[in-house]
């Protein structure tokens, strides 16, 4: 009690010197001078019992007092709540789960704790509006997350268990039934997937290994699966424990190489920022390198591609796409660039009944089937459009059968007063495919690709 009332007598004296000092200040000075003293004095006064108040009660005493004990929540783990991500509503099956606005995290493998990681890059950089990223991964159930428990060297384990665990075989089921043909693809991204498999199995006897290159080139005409197949790797390799999330980010040259001095950098290391954990996947990447254009800024970002690409391979996956013989021109301009890239895969160009078949599964989705003389008219026209410039395979395909649509509707409501049945409503004749028999020699174009 005489320790309360002597700090009191200390605020009591305290407070009367200062009203002294007021006091003497009102008789001496002028108003103005009195006003700003004064004011300054109460806002001084102000600050210092709410901040004497607030350190009071984040005192060790005051929250012992209240039970709270911080020396009990230095083992608590911080989350890191991840990177947001968009994509387009027009995403394959499946990816479909994934969802903006995922905050889970995969378990880092053994082999990996305890390894230093480099620091972030810069953030911030507008992507391209349609569409920038690809499908962002929530949490999985943990029947299909990487497991890296170790256990004895003496114990076994089955292969064929960790590929059921991880949910391999669903993800390459989906993917037959999403993409026709593409055999060669098919099969490199399955060796891929045995090789991680094998490696995670090896993490779980604590047998250290160096971590695969996993950089890709996809080379092939549009509409022949690429981006796809990126959205499958990326999903593959989250399943495997090799990336720490599973999204992509889609790039072109636009969004890494800037106009002017000093713009290419930040684009390029805020792209790179948003892609860390998951796949890069650069579109037209050949236009990246203008060896015609003194002023082009291109070299810089694949300088910077190719540091990331060689020291953090282990946090991020480059997949470069574009046609053939461009993107061998890209890589004899950058000897370097090729090094890093250790797997190419060509996408060839369908065949008309894989392409007729993509059709059926496109109309499948929409509720929609073509009659056997509309089968037989757009396999017709499918042959003839193949050879023109500007064919872009499946979205051609796509074009056309929604052009289709379009004219099936328009048949329809040409007759309003008559009964339709739920067929009708589905089936798409050979009218619907090309409004008119085509002329000898010159067949009726329809929907450009």
């Amino acid at each position: 009690m005489g320790t309360t009332r002597l700090r009191y007598t200390g605020y009591g004296l305290f407070l009367l010197v200062a009203t002294g000092a007021l006091l003497v200040a009102w008789m001496r000075l002028s108003f103005g001078l009195f006003l700003v003293i004064a004011s300054t004095f109460a806002a001084f006064l102000v600050v210092f019992v709410v901040v004497r108040d607030g350190w009071n009660q984040t005192s060790t005493d005051n929250l012992n007092l209240r039970g709270i004990y911080p020396e009990s929540m230095r083992s608590l783990r911080v989350m890191d709540p991840g990177l947001r991500r968009e994509y387009s509503p027009l995403v394959p099956a499946f990816v479909r789960h994934r969802m903006p606005g995922s905050r889970s995290r995969r378990a880092v493998p053994s082999a990996t704790r305890g390894r230093p990681t480099a620091a972030p890059l810069a953030t911030g950089i507008r992507l391209p509006a349609a569409p920038p990223v690809a499908a962002a991964k929530p949490a999985r159930s943990r029947a299909s997350r990487p497991r890296d428990e170790a256990i004895a060297p003496d114990a076994t384990i089955t292969l064929a268990t960790e590929w059921q665990a991880a949910g391999i075989d669903d993800l390459f089921a989906e993917l037959d039934r999403q993409l026709i043909g593409l055999g060669r693809v098919k099969k490199k991204a399955k060796q891929i997937g045995s090789l991680l498999l094998v490696d995670r199995a090896r993490q779980r006897f604590e047998l250290s290994a160096s971590r695969p290159n996993l950089h890709m080139c996809f080379t092939g005409a549009p509409g022949t699966g690429k981006t796809t197949v990126a959205l499958t790797m990326a999903d593959l390799l989250y399943r495997l424990g090799y990336l720490e999330r599973g999204h992509v980010v889609h790039a072109m040259r636009d969004d890494l190489v800037g106009e002017y001095i000093g713009q290419t950098a930040p684009k390029t290391h805020a792209v790179l920022s948003r892609a860390m954990g998951g796949v890069l996947f650069i579109d037209e990447a050949y236009t990246l390198f203008r060896a015609h254009d003194s002023k082009d800024y291109g070299q810089e970002c694949i300088d910077i591609l190719l540091q990331v690409m060689e020291n953090q391979r282990d946090r991020i996956v480059v997949i470069f796409a574009g046609y053939k013989d461009r993107m061998d021109r890209f890589f004899e301009s950058n000897p370097g660039m090729r090094s890093r890239v250790a797997h190419h895969l060509d996408f060839a160009p369908y065949a008309v009944d894989e392409l007729l078949n993509i059709g059926g599964l496109m109309l499948d989705r929409s509720s929609y089937y073509l009659s056997p003389d509309a089968r037989a008219t757009f396999r017709d026209y499918l042959s003839l459009t193949m050879a023109r410039p500007g064919f872009a395979n499946a979205r051609s395909v796509r074009n056309a059968l929604e052009a289709a649509r379009f004219r099936h509707a328009r048949r329809l409501v040409a007759e309003p007063e008559r009964h339709w049945t739920r067929d009708d409503l589905m089936r798409l004749e050979p009218s619907d495919i090309l409004p008119a028999a085509p002329a000898p020699g010159c067949p009726e174009p329809g929907p450009r690709g």
